[in-house]
């Protein structure tokens, strides 16, 4: 994300820690004894305390605008000083009765988030969100401006450097992959029980998980490989990480919840069509029938299983569908397109500020 929008726009500042530690320490003490029910974060008072200092050092920037990416609290108090690009996977109001992590959360913390966020989409020059369903809830539960806000699809933290065509992956067995360290939360438990059902019908399959296993250590099952969690910031665990999606023929995520999983962007980079539930944000980052597959949100296994042994026994539609996921990685789910479209939005934004304070005076 920084390094696309370093190539679009020159950057004079980057704050990474925008919380201090007076603030984040308390904060984690906070949410623990609270059990999750009270969060600073989202408080109108404290949040305005912790963020105090960076939204000081950024009116000092020099800079025409401000790239918020998921700071919500902060970018509510800075869109007040200085011209500001919201960014982010989703808005507090669907995630509240969505992620678990929220629905813990009191009814007045609730509250004062929900206004902080609608102070930061309405304050901001442009709101971006990656997905439709995000974008809907800005426009729909903030009253944001149509005008200034875009849905702008987010690219892979690891895209690929080589992939293998569709059409030389060898036929059988077929791969399948999934990423992710949420076993509950990213469905591992349904992926197990998909391999379970298409070995039941006689399909040649094998699965690798990376990321998380269900149990320490990991089961032996026929078939399924746990390799642990892989880290795509060392030169070996790219390398790792490359060869599972070079090698794989279907992206499984079983995913409860999920804003905007990027590992779809990564799998959809290598040509690998994606698998998963119809909810959150994932309709926006995998075509259905185009892209890959969405199976309706409380389906059983067996409707992933019967999905999967269709496309299998169906390569012409297989090739296509990874052909598919491939361009569709190069004209949109990469970090290049979006931030051509985050600098020429806010360019434009800026360009129409200017001319309106003109013509005031």
């Amino acid at each position: 994300m920084l390094e696309a929008l370093g190539e679009h726009a020159d950057i004079v500042e980057i704050i990474r820690k925008p919380w201090p530690t007076w603030f984040d320490v308390p904060r984690r003490i906070i949410l623990r004894l609270s059990k999750g029910r009270y969060d600073p974060y989202w408080s109108l008072f404290w949040s305005r305390l912790g963020g105090h200092a960076t939204v000081e050092r950024l009116k000092r920037a020099n800079c025409d605008a401000v790239v918020a990416v998921a700071a919500t609290p902060i970018a509510a108090r800075l869109s007040e000083e200085i011209a500001t690009v919201f960014v982010s996977d989703a808005t507090f109001f669907v995630m509240a009765d969505y992620n678990i992590n929220f629905q813990r959360l009191s009814p007045a913390i609730k509250k004062s988030a929900n206004a902080l966020e609608g102070m930061a989409i309405r304050g901001a020059a442009i709101a971006t969100f990656p997905s439709r369903w995000a974008q809907s809830s800005a426009l729909e539960h903030f009253h944001a401006d149509q005008e200034t806000t875009f849905q702008i699809p987010w690219g892979a933290n690891l895209e690929a450097r080589a992939t293998t065509p569709a059409e030389m992956r060898q036929e059988r067995p077929w791969r399948l992959l999934f990423v992710g360290v949420d076993w509950y939360g990213k469905g591992g438990d349904t992926t197990l029980e998909t391999i379970e059902a298409l070995k039941a019908r006689g399909c040649d399959v094998q699965l690798d998980i990376v990321g998380c296993a269900p149990s320490d250590p990991p089961p032996q099952i026929e078939g399924v490989t746990f390799h642990g969690f892989i880290s795509k910031n060392t030169p070996e665990g790219r390398d790792r990480l490359e060869e599972l999606f070079r090698r794989a023929h279907l992206f499984i995520l079983p995913t409860r919840f999920d804003a905007f999983p990027t590992v779809i962007a990564e799998s959809a980079s290598y040509g690998v069509p994606t698998i998963s539930y119809r909810t959150g944000g994932v309709p926006s980052n995998v075509l259905h029938g185009q892209t890959g597959i969405l199976i309706e949100e409380g389906a059983p296994a067996e409707a992933f299983a019967e999905a999967i042994a269709d496309l299998m026994s169906a390569p012409e539609r297989y090739r296509a569908m990874a052909n598919a996921a491939f361009r569709f990685s190069r004209e949109s789910l990469n970090w290049g397109s979006w931030a051509q479209r985050i600098v020429s939005s806010i360019t434009e934004q800026l360009e129409k500020r200017k001319a309106a304070a003109a013509l005031a005076n």
